[in-house]
């Protein structure tokens, strides 16, 4: 079968990762993006084996890249009282097939950007995509200009521009389902470590912490090697939520900066070794990060367009997986659209991606909800981050696209 032309909307972490796997398939893609370079800006998140699996089938080494093993981790309560203690990557077979790890996004977003470029993957950048012609499988760009694709496949995250020529949007969008903000921020590891009170409860023994309490948290954790502590401190909206109408209240509700002042005196209560981390932040580093995910909506696809990650279901950081889904969806995509592929039947395997994805999703949707409302017991932890860490992603679109061939022959 002749290769398929796919445009890709979206170059941030699961845009490329689907990039590469369509590429190796023989697929001519392009990766747009309205950035101008591929120096992709952000904080971090965590990476479970399943996902971290799925990179080293694309060739990307996460840890030789700066990110750092998770591996363990301790539960605290606004106090400093050890509530639960995690121990990850133990198992040196299972290591050998994805770690669990911390990585900062800008590290992992040049891993994956160099990876596409060696497989063929061809980058437009600095080109904004106004809209879409789902009917004609057409990108509408912002000098008016169109160019036309076989497939195209939205990874432009929350705010995507795709979603509407998809879904009714008046009917399904992103909410702040929970009523959280969150600060996020970068301490510098030594800094920290020199510091008598957080040195305390900082030690390598110890990769991820958290102090929780009164409907509000503080999650750390080390990235870059080692050299930098990513903070994420959730809390409800109102304490931190900017005022405002129209226009002014929408732009304050994403990625705002806000003060020392108001950071600090949110955790006042908490441990004096947590307190201490916003001493250690630049005063003008503190952003202001509205949570929001999405009700199940109920299709991903239309036509030869779909989409991938947060543009089709943004999820709650409290279910540790938001990359991870958008990556998963990534490999998945790239297994359905295999090489053999013929264009009559990419709606069918668009299903069929729909199919296979829902559900898991659905999970982890339904998990970051229950922790935010202070419902996910710590006897559920472990259990959960086990589901999520034995999924074979590429493993079972494998098998999904064997049965979905047979039933045609």
């Amino acid at each position: 079968m002749p290769p398929l032309k796919i445009a890709i909307i979206g170059a941030g972490i699961g845009g490329p990762a689907a990039a590469i796997g369509l590429a190796r398939n023989g697929h001519k893609v392009t990766l747009y993006d309205r950035l101008t370079t591929t120096t992709e800006i952000g904080y971090a998140f965590r990476i479970t084996p399943n996902s971290d699996r799925c990179l080293e089938q694309l060739g990307v080494d996460t840890i030789a890249g700066g990110a750092v093993a998770a591996n363990s981790g301790r539960m605290m309560d606004a106090t400093g009282q050890v509530l639960v203690t995690n121990i990850e990557n133990t198992d040196a077979e299972k290591a050998k097939l994805g770690n669990s790890v911390f990585a900062y996004r800008p590290q992992l977003h040049q891993q994956l950007m160099q990876v596409a470029l060696d497989s063929g993957v061809e980058k437009k950048f600095g080109v904004k995509v106004e809209s879409v012609d789902v009917e004609k499988t057409q990108l509408v760009l912002e000098d008016g200009s169109t160019t036309s694709a076989d497939i195209i496949i939205a990874a432009d995250g929350v705010h995507s521009v795709v979603r509407p020529y998809i879904i009714d949007t008046t009917q399904h969008f992103p909410t702040a389902s929970t009523g959280h903000n969150a600060f996020r921020f970068m301490v510098s590891t030594p800094a920290a470590q020199k510091d008598k009170l957080l040195s305390s409860v900082l030690s390598d023994d110890a990769r991820f912490l958290s102090w929780g309490g009164d409907n509000r948290r503080i999650l750390v954790y080390p990235v870059d090697y080692g050299k930098q502590l990513n903070i994420i401190c959730t809390h409800p909206q109102e304490l931190s939520d900017k005022k405002g109408s129209g226009d002014e209240a929408a732009a304050a509700a994403y990625n705002q900066q806000a003060s020392f002042e108001t950071a600090l005196d949110i955790y006042k209560d908490f441990d004096p070794a947590a307190q201490r981390l916003f001493h250690l932040a630049d005063p003008e580093g503190f952003r202001i990060w509205k949570l929001q995910d999405m009700d199940e909506t109920p299709n991903w696809s239309r036509k030869h367009t779909v989409l991938l990650g947060d543009a089709c279901h943004p999820v709650l950081p409290f279910g540790f997986a938001g990359a991870s889904m958008g990556i998963e969806d990534a490999v998945t995509l790239a297994e359905l659209l295999s090489s053999d592929v013929e264009l009559e039947d990419v709606e069918a395997r668009f299903k069929l991606y729909e199919a296979i994805r829902k559900p898991r999703v659905g999970r982890v949707r339904e998990r970051g909800r229950l922790v935010a409302r202070g419902q996910g017991s710590k006897e559920t932890v472990r259990p959960y981050m086990q589901w999520l860490a034995e999924y074979d992603a590429i493993e079972i679109a494998k098998e999904a696209l064997a049965r979905h061939t047979q039933r045609k022959t």
